[in-house]
Parts: structure tokens; sequence; C-alpha cells
């Protein structure tokens, strides 16, 4: 009996390190930059024999090569090679520390400090491979502590215990021309004796044409269109263009091409390689993220030197009479969400339809962190900061409501915090452009099914029952926003989309001081805890009596602007000082 529980217990642990594997690959699956391994260039040619060679090794990699020309990719070929049956692990070290905390959708406790999530990430690649992307951007803080991981590994190869890892690294640093005197982190010069280099696509132009046969082939069956070739005018300019974004900036090009394309030739403009595709008055430049519904984009008016946010939405709905209706009720809300004015909503510019019946809403470009962020990265807030940036919220929800409008997705994500001018923690509510009617008379007909969402984690009960849905359901999401901004934690723990949403109609929630670390005002509490009713009759009526329910809570500290100057300046000083953010992602959000 011994050994069978000891047999029952070794395989139970197996398989909740293949589930971790499993929930790891699942979270950090991204869009991948493929194609350095496509041609048969001279560079390319050399390229594969360099990953046949060191597939067959297992001491540390180091590829080399400029942004965008598919390091990423070259570490999966390597992996593939090599035979290893474990699991491909990828680390982004510009975001080590935004990984940290545990996620709304993540139900399993993460590690508490990057040097832990380092060893967690070493423990899930065990048998197979831990990629380093942007080693060279890893914090100094914490190149010692993976020096130290990998050199506690090449120190126990034969121990049982230690997991089996190969470990390869990237970097944009030119190491060889940067000579033998230069000054080279720790952690460079650890993994510097073996070395892929990754050439840019300029010393590669003889493949260009597979590549572009690759991509555009790759693009037209994501979107369903048939794009059998590129014109010759069109190649001749892909051909001449120097490409210092690499295979990642052929890739984006040949996107937006395809994205308008209504010919079976693709035809590709010198402007759009030059200052990107047209849609209205604008311009989009940069993909800057995507989704079910659509794409947003960076956007640049062709006359003012403004840049704004584009965010493409694709209707799944056939030509006809549904789509229709859908396009009255996509302009009825564009011109509603353009009539808001309050400061802390986020300003809408333009809206329309182009040419493939995509719907477009230009908005501003915003600098800054949304909630989901800031506590993601730093940690849960303070009550007397929650209570601040809700009554901001409030401010914004108040006149969509008194508009008929019904947000149905605020949640952390949807809350953004920036510093406007002399302003700091200045909330702006983003996505106003999947608001739900209130029911009357006159609107209930142009509802079209399947155009509006919700987030699990943070969805009223009312939003999940059917039951009717009015300002209230807006009160409830911004409690559970509230309850993940105080404790770093969803409101309810679930394994799954529908048992969270079982949650909301049926458990009743725990209040956030016996879930937080951190002290929590009672009366904030209070409040909170009636927002989470799960009949909307004993909710606060409106958002104004909400807000005028927390401007009450008092503070023997309470959150000034110089306090928030001075957590932004030392948190995100890219903000403050107008910079871009180096932490890819951190900012930029419409």
């Amino acid at each position: 009996n011994a050994s069978l529980e000891a047999r029952v217990a070794e395989r139970t642990a197996a398989l909740e390190r293949e589930l971790r594997v499993a929930e790891a690959l699942l979270s950090e699956a991204r869009s991948r930059v493929d194609g350095p391994l496509l041609g048969e260039s001279v560079a390319v040619a050399e390229l594969r024999q360099a990953v046949a060679r060191h597939a067959v090794r297992t001491e540390p990699l180091l590829l080399v090569g400029p942004p965008g020309a598919g390091k990423e990719a070259v570490a999966h070929a390597v992996h593939s090679a090599s035979g290893r049956r474990g699991a491909f692990i990828f680390v982004s070290c510009p975001e080590l520390h935004t990984q940290i905390r545990q996620s709304p959708v993540d139900t399993n406790p993460m590690p508490r400090s990057a040097s832990q999530l380092l060893a967690h990430k070493l423990e899930l690649a065990s048998g197979g491979t831990l990629f380093l992307d942007a080693v060279h951007e890893l914090p100094a803080g914490l190149q010692g502590a993976l020096q130290e991981l990998l050199e506690e590994l090449q120190r126990t190869p034969q121990d049982p215990r230690a997991p089996d890892v190969r470990v390869i690294a990237s970097t944009t640093r030119e190491l060889a021309r940067e000579g033998p005197g230069a000054r080279h982190d720790s952690v460079l010069r650890f993994f510097s004796k073996h070395i892929i280099s990754v050439p840019a696509l300029v010393d590669r132009r003889e493949d260009l044409p597979m590549l572009v046969d690759h991509f555009l082939r790759r693009q037209a069956r994501q979107l369903g269109k048939v794009v059998d070739s590129v014109s010759p005018e069109s190649m001749e300019r892909l051909q001449r263009y120097a490409w210092p974004g690499n295979i990642r900036e052929l890739r984006s090009v040949l996107e937006r091409a395809v994205l308008v394309s209504r010919s079976t030739v693709l035809e590709v403009d010198e402007e759009l390689i030059d200052e990107g595709l047209a849609i209205g008055s604008y311009r989009l430049m940069t993909r800057l993220g995507a989704g079910g519904m659509g794409e947003v984009w960076l956007g640049k008016h062709r006359l003012l030197a403004r840049p704004a946010a584009i965010k493409l939405i694709r209707p799944d709905v056939q030509p006809g009479v549904a789509h229709e209706q859908l396009i009255r009720r996509f302009q009825r809300e564009a011109q509603v969400t353009a009539g808001l004015r309050s400061p802390h909503t986020v300003q809408l510019y333009d809206f329309g339809v182009n040419e493939t019946g995509s719907f477009y809403y230009v908005m501003e470009l915003l600098e800054g962190l949304d909630l989901h962020q800031i506590v993601t990265r730093f940690g849960p807030l303070p009550s007397e900061r929650v209570i601040m940036l809700l009554r901001q919220a409030c401010q914004s929800l108040a006149e969509a409501h008194e508009h008929g409008l019904v947000h149905r997705d605020i949640k952390p994500a949807n809350l953004f915090v920036t510093a406007l001018g002399l302003e700091y923690d200045y909330l702006k509510v983003l996505d106003f452009g999947i608001v739900k009617d209130q029911p009357s008379q006159d609107t209930t007909m142009l509802t079209a099914q399947g155009i509006v969402q919700g987030t699990p984690a943070f969805m009223a009960p009312e939003l999940v029952s059917g039951d009717r849905v009015d300002g209230r359901a807006d009160l409830y999401s911004l409690a559970c926003a509230a309850h993940w901004s105080l404790t770093g934690q969803p409101l309810f723990q679930a394994s799954t989309p529908g048992q969270m949403l079982l949650h909301h109609v049926q458990t009743r929630p725990l209040p956030p001081s016996q879930v937080s670390e951190l002290p929590i005002s009672a009366a904030l509490e209070t409040i909170l805890m009636t927002c989470l009713e799960k009949d909307p009759t004993r909710r606060p009526s409106t958002a104004l009596e909400l807000d005028r329910q927390l401007a009450q809570v008092s503070f023997r500290q309470p959150w000034t602007q110089s306090r928030a100057q001075a957590w932004w300046e030392a948190h995100a000083p890219h903000v403050v000082s107008g910079k871009p953010d180096p932490a890819p992602g951190g900012s930029g959000k419409q």
C-alpha cells in the first residue's frame, strides 16, 4: 500500500507539473515572429547550419540580431531540432516584473519575486528549453540571481533533482562589434561562449519573395480572403525598401495591405510602407493589439500632428438585414458616445465603416497604465487611492447612464490611469464602443446578438442571467474592479469562465479585508459589499449616489496630488516625462 501511495503521489505531482506547463504556455501565448529560416540565401543557409550544429549541444546559447529579425523563431527551431520532449518556455526579460503577481483570470498563485519566478520558469522548462528574450534588458538586480541559477545547473548536471533545461537567450547588442575591451554585463559574458547570429532582412534580400509569399498566404487565410500574388510593381517596391524593422515590419506591412485588399493580386502602395494604411482621415501606423472582435492600431491624422488609437471591429454577421441593423446600431452608439463630455471618458474623435465592412472608432491616445497593469506590476493599492479612482469612474458612468448607456464591460483593464498636465492619477473609462442601450421601446429592435461582450471575472449577475440591465450592473462591475485593486485577486476563484459566471449569480463574496494582507477601510468595504449585492435594487441607485457615499469616507492621510506625483515619478517616469514606456505594452492605450 505504501508503494502504491508513493506511485500515486509521484504521478499526481507529474500531472500537476504538466498542468502548470500547459497553463504557462497558454498565458504566454503571443504572436510569434517566424520566417528567419525561410529562404535560399547564403545568410539563411548558414543560419540553418548553425541551428543544426547547436541543437545537439546543451550549453547556454546566445542569439544575436537586430530587433524583429526572428530570434525567437530561431530559438524554437533549436528546441525542435534538439529532440527535447519538454516544453519551450518563453520569458520576456523586460516584462519579467509584470508577471510576478496573479492576474484576474489565473487561479494559480504565482511567485512573489522575480528571482522566484525565474526558478519557477526553470522548473516548468525541465526536459525542454527556457528562452530568455532580450536578456540584456534584465534588471541589474536580477542578473546575479539568473547567473547563480544557471551556474547551479551546470554544477549539478547529474543530480536527478535538478531540472534538465537548455537555456537560450537573445540580445540586440552586437557583441563582436563592441570589441574585446567593451563592458559587457555579467549575464551576457556567461552566454557569449556560444553564439548564433540572426541576419537582418537587408542582408538577405534574395529571400524576400519567399517571405512575402509565406506571410501573404497566412494573413489571407486568417482573414478568409483569396490573395494569390503580389503585383510586380509592389514586389519591386518591397525589394527597394530598407526594412529597418526586419521581418517583423515586413509582416506588419503585409497584414495592413491584405486587410484592405479587394483583389486576388495584392498592391502595396509606396505610402503604405512609408506612412501606413488609410482609414478615413487617419493612417494606421502600428498595430497595438488584437482581440476577438478586432484590432487596435496607432493612427496618425493626415493633416494634424495628433496621434490616435483606432479600433477596427469586424462584425461576425453576413451581409443582409441583420448587417444593416448592426450598422445602424453602431452608428447610433457612436454618435451617443461622441456626445459624452465627461473628462473621465475616453474621447471619441471619429467613427465610420471602411471599405472592407469593418467598423472603426478613432479615440484619443493615452500614455499611462490601466488598473490591471498597475496592480499586476506594483501590488494592491491603498484604500484612499482606490476611492479617489472610483469617484472619477463614477463621474464618467453617471453621464453615460444619463444618456441611456450601460457600459457592460467595466474591469481594471478598462480603467486607465494617466497624468494630464499637472494632474496625476487621472482616470479615463475606456471602451464605450461596446455599450448596451438601457431597455426602451424604440431601441430593442436594433440590438444585435453577439456584438456585446463582457469579462466573466467582472460581470454582474443580471448580465449572466439575462435579466433587465441598467446602470447598476456597471456599479457591480466597478466594485469587482475595486476588489481587484485592493487585494490583487478576483472576487471569486474559478478554473473556467462558466464557473466564474455561476459564482456571480450564486456565491456570496468575501469582504476584501478577509482576502487582503493590507488594511482596508471598513467604510469603503461596506460600500463595496452593497454594490456587490445580487439584487440590483439593493445597490446604490446611481453612479452619483455611489460617488456621494465614497466622498463621505475619510482618512488620516488622504491620497493627495503630491502623493500621486511621487508615485508616478517613482514607478512610471515615462508618463511624467512624456517619453515612450520602456516596458512593451505598458502604455499607449486608447
